[in-house]
């Protein structure tokens, strides 16, 4: 999900924030960023302490981030924010179903639910539990067959609803690798997902 809050990006204000001292260049990035970090982080449906606490782990990781960032017109800081944002929203969902795990050894292979939109008109489909944690299961082996910015690509791509271009570009690689690569991923996940329907 890319953070979209009407404003251009100020590459000058995001280069002033190599230093910890400009105190008015913070104030106006958290300014501009807060409310649609914010934003992005409820659309992972974490209650009001989770979304705190990882809103506040965000800000502390882009603090030190951006000491060192050097701000190319040619990249999409938005876009690179947005999918810095999910990763760690993953992390947490990805902690949390760890937890789970240790103290509920009943569950089922070990995976918990992820979150998902809400489908009224599945409710009562029983099977449905079943098919996420199946999806669970052929994302997560693909996923480890594949390099984190390949997996992020195709993430942005196929679930966020980025352009190839703009991921591309987020991704610093030329249109054609970008559409590759999403490609691979689409084609290894189907051959993940017949290889469990066959087993």
């Amino acid at each position: 999900m890319l953070l979209h809050d009407g404003e251009t990006t100020d590459g000058a204000l995001l280069e002033r924030l190599g230093d910890w001292a400009d105190h008015a260049a913070w104030a106006e990035f958290v300014r501009r960023y807060d409310r649609a970090i914010r934003r992005n982080v409820r659309s992972y449906r974490f209650d009001a302490d989770a979304t705190e606490e990882l809103c506040q782990r965000i800000w502390i990781e882009l603090a030190g981030r951006m000491r060192g960032y050097r701000f190319d017109p040619g990249r999409r800081f938005r876009a690179w924010l947005g999918r810095l944002c999910r990763s760690r929203a993953v992390d947490h969902w990805r902690r949390r179903r760890a937890e789970e795990a240790r103290f509920e050894p009943s569950t089922p292979g070990g995976v918990a639910d992820v979150p998902i939109d809400d489908h009224p008109e599945g409710a009562a489909d029983s099977s449905r539990p079943a098919l996420l944690r199946e999806a669970a299961r052929v994302q997560e082996a693909v996923r480890r067959r594949v390099d984190a910015r390949t997996w992020e690509l195709f993430w942005s791509i196929a679930v966020d609803d980025v352009s190839v271009r703009e991921a591309a570009e987020a991704a610093g690689l030329s249109y054609a690798a970008a559409f590759a690569a999403q490609k691979r991923v689409r084609r290894m996940l189907r051959e993940e997902a017949d290889s469990e329907t066959r087993s």
